[in-house]
């Protein structure tokens, strides 16, 4: 089955590194942070909009042995490398109120007291706090902490996000 791409339904949620074995089965990398999102039965898709329904799934070494339906030999796994596989945003399970998935955040509008400062256009993972990288409106980048402290208000339906930067960072 091919579906139509739209990368702002789309969610990132893993990557086909490699073959493993001949019986059809791929290594693969998880980005999704739900224990329960490579489970059988599951669906994916891809840039291409190739649909991909796994048949079973088992931790390896650090990372996923995935089985999908349809592939049966090391072939046919060897064309699966460097898939990009994506689940639909409406497939994502809800956060509690004040959290966010990154793609509702990419994008959004930056502001200080009102003011547009840019665009946020990267979310950088680091293991003390997430960091936002904005796109300014003259073009520099301009790192933000994703702290409460920093981030006032973040307003999906409207487009923005609300921030007091602080000083050092200008």
């Amino acid at each position: 089955m091919t579906n139509t791409f739209n990368d702002k339904d789309a969610i990132l949620v893993g990557v086909i590194i490699a073959p493993h074995g001949v019986a059809g089965a791929v290594s693969a990398e998880s980005l999704s942070d739900n224990p329960r999102r490579f489970i059988a039965g599951a669906q994916f898709f891809d840039e291409a909009g190739h649909s991909y329904t796994l048949e079973k799934s088992s931790p390896h070494k650090g990372r996923l042995l995935l089985l999908f339906q349809g592939i049966h030999s090391r072939d046919e796994a060897e064309a699966l490398r460097g898939i990009k596989l994506y689940i639909s945003a409406s497939d994502s399970a809800p956060l509690p109120e004040g959290e966010y998935y990154h793609y509702q955040l990419i994008g959004l509008q930056v502001k200080e007291n009102g003011q547009p400062i840019g665009r946020l256009e990267d979310i950088l993972a680091y293991s003390a706090n997430d960091v936002f990288l904005v796109r300014t409106t003259d073009g520099r980048e301009l790192l933000l902490p994703a702290l409460k402290s920093v981030v006032k208000k973040i307003d999906i339906a409207a487009g923005y996000m609300d921030v007091e930067i602080p000083e050092g960072l200008r």
